[in-house]
Order: C-alpha cells, then sequence, then structure tokens
C-alpha cells in the first residue's frame, strides 16, 4: 500500500489520507491528527485495512505516542481499525459514544451486519480487531496540551454519532454529511444510511449549529471554512431530499431509487457539480447516494 499523503491544515492539525486499492476510494476516507511534540491525537482511525498507512504518516510526523483516539462512529471506514492502532500504541485511550462501547469491545456482530450490508467493501475496509474495554472513555470531554476538546451526540448518520469541538473547530464526522473537493462549486450530499430518521439528524445539525464554529472537519473531506454556512446547507439539502421523495410518495410516483436520484441531480444544487466529478468517483458516489435515498425512502414508507 503506497505512503498517505499528509496534509497540514491548520497549526498542528493534519489530514492523512487513507485511500483503498478501490476505483474512487481516493481523497474519501481520513484521519485527522492532532500533534503537540512527539504527541498525537487521532480522530477516526479509519479502516483495519490503513492501519499500516495511518502508521507510517505518524512515524512522519515524528509522533512517538497517541494519547487519545476520538470516534465519531464506529462504522468500518471510521473506527475499523481502532483495535490494530491500540495494540501499536497501548496507552492510548479511545473516546466514543457509550453505545459504542460493546461493538468495539466485541466487534463480532458490527463486522457481520457490514459485510451482509456492503459485501466486498466491507471485506475491503478489513475486520476490525476487538478494543480492550479498560482502553474505552464513553461520552468524556478532555483537556489536552492547552486544547479543551468537547464532545457532543449528534444522532443521525448513525444513533451512535459524536461530534468534536476543538478551539473554533468542530469535527464533524458525518454529521453534515461529505463533500467532494475536486468539483467547482464544491460536491455536498447527506448521509443517510438505513435506518434514518430524520428528526434527530436535523436537530444535530441545528445543535452544532447553534455552536458557532468556525471550521468544519468532514470525516469525507477536509476542511472547509464558514462551517455555520455549510451545517446550514447541509440542513437545507437534507430537507430538500426528503421533500422530493415525500412529494413523489404523495403523487403516487415510483419510489426506484434510480428515478429519486435523477430528480435528486435534477433539482438539489448541492449536487449540481456531480456530473463533473471523475468517472470512478461517480460511480463510488452513485452506490452511496442511491443508499442515502434508501435510508429516507425507508423512514417516508415506515410513516404510512
Amino acid at each position: 500500500m503506497r505512503r498517505a499523503p499528509i496534509h497540514n491544515i491548520s497549526e498542528n492539525l493534519f489530514l492523512i489520507d487513507l485511500d483503498l486499492p478501490l476505483p474512487g476510494f481516493r481523497r474519501f476516507i481520513s484521519s485527522w491528527v492532532l500533534t503537540a511534540d512527539d504527541r498525537a491525537i487521532v480522530i477516526d482511525p479509519g479502516p483495519s485495512a490503513t492501519v499500516p498507512v495511518l502508521c507510517d504518516a505518524l512515524r512522519e510526523l515524528g509522533v512517538k505516542g497517541i494519547d487519545y483516539v476520538l470516534l465519531t462512529h464506529i462504522h468500518l471506514d471510521h473506527a475499523g481499525g481502532c483495535g490494530d492502532l491500540i495494540e501499536k500504541y497501548p496507552e492510548t485511550t479511545v473516546l466514543c459514544h457509550p453505545q459504542a462501547v460493546d461493538h468495539l469491545v466485541d466487534p463480532a456482530r458490527l463486522w457481520h451486519g457490514s459485510v451482509k450490508v456492503l459485501g466486498d467493501l466491507a471485506r475491503t475496509y478489513g475486520e476490525p480487531s476487538p478494543v480492550n474495554r479498560e482502553k474505552l472513555c464513553p461520552g468524556c470531554n478532555i483537556q489536552w496540551k492547552g486544547h479543551e476538546i468537547e464532545s457532543l451526540e449528534t444522532p443521525g448518520h448513525a444513533s451512535h454519532h459524536l461530534c468534536f469541538f476543538l478551539d473554533d473547530i468542530v469535527l464533524a464526522g458525518e454529521v453534515a454529511g461529505i463533500r467532494v473537493p475536486s468539483a467547482n462549486p464544491a460536491y455536498t450530499r447527506p448521509a443517510t444510511p438505513p435506518p434514518f430518521q430524520p428528526e434527530p439528524a436535523l436537530g444535530s445539525l441545528s445543535r452544532v449549529i447553534e455552536r458557532g464554529p468556525e471550521r468544519i472537519c468532514y470525516a469525507h473531506y477536509g476542511m472547509m471554512e464558514n462551517a455555520v454556512g455549510m451545517l446550514e446547507n447541509a440542513h437545507s439539502q437534507m430537507s430538500l431530499w426528503l421533500e422530493i421523495i415525500e412529494a413523489r410518495r404523495d403523487r403516487g410516483l415510483s419510489m426506484d431509487e434510480e428515478e429519486i436520484l435523477d430528480e435528486i441531480l435534477a433539482r438539489d444544487p448541492g449536487v449540481r457539480s456531480f456530473h463533473q466529478l471523475e468517472p470512478d468517483i461517480r460511480e463510488r458516489e452513485r452506490y452511496f447516494m442511491k443508499n442515502d435515498i434508501k435510508g429516507m425512502v425507508g423512514f417516508v414508507r415506515g410513516r404510512l
């Protein structure tokens, strides 16, 4: 596996690319690393398959120890490598949502469920290793090297989702969906896989907006200024997708995911640059957009 690009985003905050050997899976999965001297905090270490890449990047940054791993949520592309990373850095404490604890200690059910839903993609991410329960600190806030890092429960993308606030930055995981930096304007979309509930998801966005962060770090992908504006756009975009799907239901139109996707591509300004994306990234996004639509359709049908 090739060396990961390291991007110095802000002060001692770095973005580490965790590319996978799959079409379109570049500049998509990432880990955020905050450094001070030879110590670090890692936010979302990524899948187990890319832990060697992350460790190489940490060595290149001069990191000799990890004090904390912060998990926004425990999907395989965010936290699947947590157990493997801690084997290499055993002094690490892991901050996570209380609901995530049992799955981290015994990831068998998470793994089998991921394989059932994602198939070969889950196998490419790699099977997660267990984390010692004593290493886990659910729902903690921490003081570290002059920084105060606060966690906020932000259910939506996952029921166990957290955001972390560092100075004027929100480390957002997927609360605001994803963005692709290569297009102009930047392509953004929600991240609403099944099972999806819009009330907590929209409420989480509102609570993050109330905090007034100035910058937002996406798990997928990169940092943006005008964090509140980006979060407000994410709120509007999620609402628009729901309105489109609900209106189709009310008019008796097809709830086929492909047809809904075509309407969204025609009406949502956030995905206007979809056709400018590179072909393999378009195919990746088509796959995930249809999964997001599936989550919303499941909710809309469940309300009947």
